[in-house]
């Protein structure tokens, strides 16, 4: 893979990413702001991820035949300029709109830095150029949410929004300087939903949507999830969404070489997941409250459940190009869509959950769907 293209194209993710839950940090400032509670306040997180998954299969389809570079760039930007909309307006019907449009927008620019990543690498290096285009993700949570919420906390949960406009320009002149001209699909969309009748193509996506409903259960709530245990708000909020980084900087790679050489261990990462969320849901309901070994187990568990995550994705994204090799483009949307409508599962488990059970709900929802996941990753990853 030559340099800089491939991981160039991380910005992309980078940005989306950012874009996602940037406001995390902030939400029960930003509920009492807006009049609303933080449950609601939250599905700001549901509607962007859940606009992002219904759009990215028509919208690959619509663009298929387009070059990648320049898909990205201008969604980048329309992105952009919906951020600073959503600066100016002051009421939630409108934020909730803005941000159906952002997720829109979104859903044009990861499918595209993914079948870009592909197109670029040689076949046997496919996980690792997968796992490159994540590690924008990645960076996101190390640096971008948890800048997001320093900023937040300085300026307000609109400087957030702010900030994720000046990410999304950045990431479209890097991506328009350093990234070639990649041409998209010969024949379109047209092997698209025959692509989605190959055997294995379905579960892997459904392995995507569990996985990700498991983890942001918790992710999208992390600033009342870590203050509810440690009192932590603001920057501190920041320190430990920041931990979801540093797992998924040891989960890609790990990923990555599970991808190249086919291993079925991806196959257990669930289970990781799976234990990260039943211990949240014991620390949230009191468990070791007031003692000093609480946040180190909050931590613990954030850092097991985003290793597992992002060691699976790679994993998953190079089973679908394999599988289906001549609708690379579509089946690489489909993914994307099922990651986001993992997220906005997650979101809209995590506030129901929430809503039922108190605070511990949030980690019981996500184990309910840690569950599934790991009996698809079992699927998915079975010896042929």
């Amino acid at each position: 893979m030559a340099a800089p293209r491939i991981p160039v194209l991380a910005a992309a993710s980078f940005a989306t990413a950012t874009q996602s839950f940037v406001f995390a940090g902030l939400l029960a400032e930003m509920a009492a702001d807006l009049s609303v509670p933080v449950a609601t306040a939250g599905q700001l997180a549901t509607v962007y991820a859940l606009a992002f998954a219904i759009a990215a299969p028509p919208v690959a389809a619509l663009l298929a035949g387009r070059e990648r570079r320049g898909v990205m760039v201008l969604a980048l930007l329309v992105l952009a300029a919906l951020n600073l909309a959503i600066v100016a307006v002051a009421a939630f019907p409108a934020l909730l709109a803005l941000r159906v449009a952002a997720g829109v927008a979104a859903a044009a620019v990861i499918p595209a830095a993914s079948a870009a990543a592909v197109a670029l690498a040689p076949p046997e290096k496919r996980g690792r150029a997968l796992a490159l285009v994540v590690g924008g993700t990645t960076a996101a949570f190390l640096l971008g949410i948890p800048a997001g919420s320093v900023v937040g906390d300085a300026f307000g949960w609109r400087g957030c929004f702010a900030f994720a406009a000046i990410i999304a320009v950045a990431a479209a002149i890097a991506i328009r300087v350093y990234v070639p001209r990649v041409a998209g699909d010969a024949g379109g969309a047209a092997g698209g939903i025959a692509a989605l009748r190959i055997p294995g193509v379905v579960p892997a996506l459904l392995l995507n949507v569990a996985a990700f409903t498991a983890v942001f259960s918790i992710a999208a709530y992390i600033g009342p999830v870590t203050n509810a245990v440690s009192g932590l708000s603001g920057s501190g909020v920041a320190a430990v969404q920041a931990l979801v980084g540093i797992a998924s900087l040891a989960g890609l790679p790990i990923g990555a070489r599970l991808a190249d050489r086919g291993s079925r261990a991806a196959a257990l990462l669930p289970a990781g997941v799976l234990a990260a969320n039943l211990l949240q849901a014991a620390l949230l309901a009191g468990l070791l409250a007031g003692s000093g070994f609480a946040l180190p187990l909050q931590a613990l568990a954030v850092l097991a459940s985003a290793g597992c995550l992002f060691a699976l994705g790679p994993a998953v994204g190079a089973r679908l190009a394999t599988l289906a090799p001549e609708a690379r483009g579509f089946v690489m949307a489909c993914n994307a869509s099922a990651i986001f409508l993992g997220q906005a599962g997650g979101a809209a488990a995590g506030g129901l959950g929430i809503a039922v059970f108190g605070m511990p709900g949030a980690g019981l929802a996500g184990a309910a769907f840690a569950v599934p996941a790991f009996l698809l990753a079992r699927r998915c990853f079975a010896p042929r």
